[in-house]
């Protein structure tokens, strides 16, 4: 679930911003817990991400 996977996300230590479906993928916008811009796709079935963006 959308939800469950959002409280996963920010036990692990990200700041959502934005959470969105897109296809057949969550998109997170936000911050990593280091405090840097984040932007990740994730499988939503086994929760992997498959694409990550970090600010340098």
């Amino acid at each position: 679930k959308e939800a469950d996977f959002k409280k996963k996300l920010t036990a692990e230590g990200y700041q959502i911003k934005k959470f969105k479906v897109s296809g057949n993928c969550y998109e997170i916008y936000g911050k990593n817990k280091e405090g840097k811009k984040v932007e990740i796709y994730f499988d939503p079935v086994s929760g992997a991400a498959v694409k990550t963006d970090i600010e340098d």
